[in-house]
């Protein structure tokens, strides 16, 4: 039996998804059993628990051999992972499967990628066979601008015309995961996770052009400009300075292009053209 964290997210649906068409028992951690409709099937159960409560992770962790940990960017990141860990490694679990993020480090300038490193860090230390997943930038967070694209045929970043992102689609980050959680061998890697090719925003552009049949521009705003938009989504501004750290440390760290995606599933990873046609009514 094996635990998945996160599993009302975008990465943590599409992993639960991916896991029952492979037939697997799971047992997916929920605050909130009435928000978990998205996940439930034949071999899902639901273990209700807060990262909060260390008694609840003991009881969700209870007979289970392989964990999936994910967690939201919040304050209390770092404190919650550790406590899963710790419970993790009081209940035995065999094999710890972290989702961290593309050049986790203890030194980078953003706190969300320090937060990544100190919580795998602390997984070493505990001694449980672990695997972490580091997955570039989701192409999904384009959805974010659908709105946009199709109100104003336009989308937004801070990012200069020549910044190149190897953008990732969350499906191929869950097929890595159900992959690593359902078979042997993987303990003890890193896999770093990329799309195919690294994509300037022009270059988006023109492939969001291209699948909607209508002209598509990329609009590099401020960095203050940017912060503004966030904060009017309501969005507290601890995130914002995490997220502008974040962005910065993009150039040109995340244009790198791995090959983990077609060694490990056997296929080519997805590509922006593909994720595009497919997802092309949501842009409108």
């Amino acid at each position: 039996m094996m635990l998945i964290t996160g599993a009302t997210g975008n990465n943590g649906q599409e992993l639960v998804r991916q896991l029952i068409a492979l037939g697997q028992p799971i047992r997916a951690l929920v605050r909130n059993p009435e928000e978990a409709s998205g996940i439930k099937g034949p071999n899902v159960e639901l273990a209700v628990g807060d990262f909060d409560r260390t008694e609840t992770l003991d009881t969700a962790l209870r007979n289970i051999d392989k964990a999936f940990l994910l967690t939201p960017a919040a304050e209390r990141f770092v404190q919650w992972q550790v406590a899963f860990i710790e419970a993790a490694q009081r209940t035995g679990v065999r094999h710890l499967v972290k989702f961290s993020v593309l050049h986790a480090s203890p030194t980078s300038p953003a706190t969300l990628l320090r937060w990544h490193a100190q919580t795998e860090q602390h997984i070493r230390a505990a001694g449980i066979p672990f695997t972490f997943l580091r997955p570039n930038m989701f192409m999904q967070e384009m959805l974010r601008q659908a709105d946009a694209i199709k109100s104003q045929a336009a989308f937004y970043f801070p990012f200069a015309p020549d910044v190149r992102l190897s953008l990732v689609d969350v499906r191929d980050n869950a097929a890595v995961a159900a992959k690593v959680l359902s078979e042997r061998g993987h303990e003890g890697k890193i896999y770093e996770l990329t799309g195919p090719v690294a994509l300037t925003f022009p270059q988006i552009a023109e492939k969001l052009s291209s699948a909607l049949k209508r002209q598509i521009n990329y609009v590099q705003v401020s960095m203050d400009q940017w912060k503004q938009g966030f904060a009017a989504t309501g969005a507290p501004g601890w995130l914002i300075d995490q997220v502008v750290e974040l962005y910065l440390t993009f150039v040109p760290a995340n244009s790198v292009v791995t090959d983990t995606i077609s060694k490990l599933l056997g296929r080519p990873a997805k590509s922006f053209d593909d994720f595009v046609k497919e997802n092309a009514n949501g842009f409108g």
